[in-house]
């Protein structure tokens, strides 16, 4: 009976682990016919379904090597529609859509930790590793994992689109497999 059970347990477990990576790997091709941005400290982007235009978050690092105090984390977009120009947010987006709200984390030096003004339920923990190189963390389908990118389902309507869905595509932080949550709209 035990040899059933742990059985039933394992199969159940590897047959849990396919659906995610399935999910993960069918989703992911949702990128395949959009550029990667590249810019110094990346730390992910969000791509929409409606233009290829890139919203990139990056650690903005002072000249001390250190995260920036007052803005630890700077937002932009990568206009790959026109040239792949890099534009500041307009006020509006940075409000409503893609900004960013930060604030240090007590007691840990050059770490904090901020969210999307958009996506608010999720949290992110910005640091620096030993090597000065910028760390992200977050979690994704209950799991600790290094964010990599962001894929929103939406519909340019008005100034600001329609979201139907949000997806997030990471990696988990102690086994460095792949992540994957969905956030469907509500309204």
């Amino acid at each position: 009976m035990k040899n059933i059970i742990l059985l039933l347990f394992i199969s159940t477990a590897i047959f849990s682990l396919s659906l995610i990576d399935d999910d993960y790997a069918s989703r992911i091709k949702v990128f395949d016919k959009y550029p990667v941005p590249s810019d110094e400290n990346m730390l992910f982007y969000i791509q929409k379904s409606y233009n290829t235009n890139t919203v990139v978050y990056a650690a903005n690092i002072d000249a001390d090597g250190k995260l920036d105090a007052k803005e630890p984390v700077i937002v932009f977009w990568r206009r790959y529609q026109e040239q792949g120009q890099k534009r500041e947010l307009k006020v509006i987006e940075r409000t409503f859509g893609y900004g960013i709200n930060s604030k240090p984390i007590k007691d840990r030096a050059n770490t904090y930790k901020f969210t999307l003004v958009s996506l608010k339920d999720m949290s992110f923990i910005i640091t620096l590793d030993k090597k000065g190189k910028p760390q992200v963390a977050t979690m994704i389908d209950k799991k600790s994992a290094q964010i990599e990118r962001v894929f929103v389902t939406a519909e340019h309507v008005n100034i600001l689109p329609k979201i139907f869905s949000v997806e997030v595509f990471g990696k988990e932080i102690k086994t460095h497999q792949p992540v994957y949550q969905k956030f469907n709209n509500k309204e």
